[in-house]
């Protein structure tokens, strides 16, 4: 049996709750976007266990959540009810304070899974129907034993919302505090987690401590312990190959994909703009043409009936413009809430990758950066000998040289190309494979005895590596040469 260890995680907040993550928290979307998080590669969200989510409010009251308002309107009518102000919502305001603190709440995955199903088993294979799934009396009184402790520590006046999300990999708890001096009756967020980061950090290590102690002993989920508590620096070379194939394909690849996600969205806003500035711009005239034809009815010397046609062909051509024009609109809505969804995404995986950056011990480092420093030297050297074809002139046997030769990968693909050749040096083959496909490569075929020869020295591995990497990034159906 794996570590069970609790987690509690939290950052700070000046700008309040958006619109976007208040909707994701509460699970408010639409059919049409539940539809694109359950298909997309790097969510792990089940709408079919989207049900099976709830929310703790005050008195420790278990309940569907409610959406009727968002977090933001939440907060807004908590301290207006209390005579408290917002500091940041000065017009005048230079430097904004810290006014909410946003917690996560949860375990170890296979403990997590335990307390909110018990032995039912969940099939994580996206597209799997999950509905018979039902929720654990004990994920309730878990959730409602942490919100108690934090209503304890901060005030259960000073919860804004507490939501449980079992419709992802991990159950855990979502839960927003607003830093609350109850002496002035005023946010401060100093008062409340301390002046200095000596101070926070003292803070957060005795509410980790009575954590433990109060609420997650008694679940079995142990109070987990930081290098700066431990001393620990080093690890094994298995358990640092183990950590780096998880941190190339679960944040790295996670981390590049959101950016070429949200890339491929600001693209698609900018061509919707453009087509709805288009058809404003057809609007105007037809609504020209038709006040001129109004102009002209009954005139001497004009068809009246012919006017009317016209004007009847103008009006339906309106209708659809309108038409086109909401509907765009109602897809660049949907794909900017998108954007805020995918960059809040985002920023979370980067403070989880600083994170775990911050854990790993010096050797590691070390190790990582040798190998990732050599390797992206042998990548410019084989990009130079790919683009020395190209010299002369792009005649037509050339531009098949540069398809043959892996030129596309290695120029347009260099990231996944390297992470991928990242792999095979550390002879994470299948890994290697699995990450290929799933960036949309062919795989390389069948790689059994696939390897180092003897003979071979740093550099010429490398160069296989890359190689390989590139021929197995291809799409199928392609071929390049390869390093072997």
């Amino acid at each position: 049996m794996g570590e069970r260890k609790q987690v509690m995680d939290m950052r700070s907040n000046t700008d309040g709750i958006s619109n976007a993550e208040s909707n994701e928290q509460q699970r408010k979307w639409t059919n049409n976007l539940w539809d694109k998080k359950a298909k997309d590669s790097l969510a792990n969200y089940d709408p079919s266990r989207a049900h099976l989510n709830f929310e703790v409010t005050k008195g420790g009251k278990v309940q569907p959540i409610d959406t009727s308002k968002s977090i933001q309107q939440k907060m807004d009518e908590n301290l207006s009810a209390r005579g408290i102000k917002n500091p940041n919502a000065r017009k005048d305001v230079r430097r904004k304070q810290r006014i909410l603190a946003q917690m996560i709440f949860g375990g170890s995955r296979d403990r997590m899974l335990e307390i909110a199903f018990g032995n039912q088993e969940v099939d994580f294979t996206k597209g799997t129907d999950n509905s018979h799934l039902t929720r654990s009396n004990d994920i309730e009184k878990w959730a409602v034993e942490v919100y108690n402790f934090v209503a304890k520590r901060f005030g259960e006046d000073n919860i804004v919302s507490f939501y449980v999300h079992l419709d992802e990999t991990n159950p855990h708890c979502h839960c927003t505090v607003i830093p609350v001096d109850e002496e002035k009756n005023k946010i401060s967020w100093t008062s409340v987690f301390g002046k200095n980061p000596a101070e926070e950090s003292a803070s957060l290590r005795e509410r980790h401590d009575a954590l433990y102690e109060e609420v997650n002993k008694h679940w079995g989920l142990e109070r987990g312990s930081n290098m700066a508590e431990t001393g620990a620096k080093h690890r094994s070379t298995e358990e640092y190959k183990r950590d780096l194939v998880r941190e190339v394909q679960s944040l790295e690849y996670t981390k590049e994909g959101l950016e070429r996600q949200i890339h491929r969205m600001e693209i698609k806003v900018k061509s919707l703009s453009t087509m709805i500035a288009n058809l404003q711009a057809r609007k105007e005239k037809v609504n020209e043409e038709i006040e001129l034809i109004a102009r002209q009815f009954g005139q001497e010397g004009q068809d009246n009936e012919q006017l009317a046609k016209k004007m009847q062909e103008l009006r339906k051509e309106l209708m659809d413009i309108n038409q086109k024009i909401a509907e765009r609109q109602r897809t660049v809505d949907e794909t900017n809430n998108e954007i805020a969804l995918t960059k809040q995404r985002l920023t979370a995986l980067q403070s989880e990758h600083r994170r775990a950056e911050e854990s790993w011990g010096d050797d590691i480092d070390k190790e990582a950066a040798y190998l990732k420093a050599n390797m992206n030297i042998t990548y410019q050297k084989m990009l130079m000998e790919t683009i020395e074809p190209l010299k002369p002139t792009l005649s037509e046997k050339q531009k098949e040289i540069l398809q043959e030769s892996g030129f596309v990968e290695l120029t347009e693909n260099s990231k996944d190309v390297i992470n991928c050749a990242l792999l095979l040096a550390l002879r994470y083959v299948k890994a290697a494979t699995d990450y290929a496909v799933s960036h949309g490569g062919g795989g390389g075929g069948n790689l059994t005895g696939w390897g180092r020869d003897k003979d071979d020295d740093d550099e010429r591995w490398w160069m296989k590596c890359i190689a390989q990497s590139a021929a197995m990034m291809k799409p199928s159906g392609r071929k390049i040469k390869r390093g072997r």
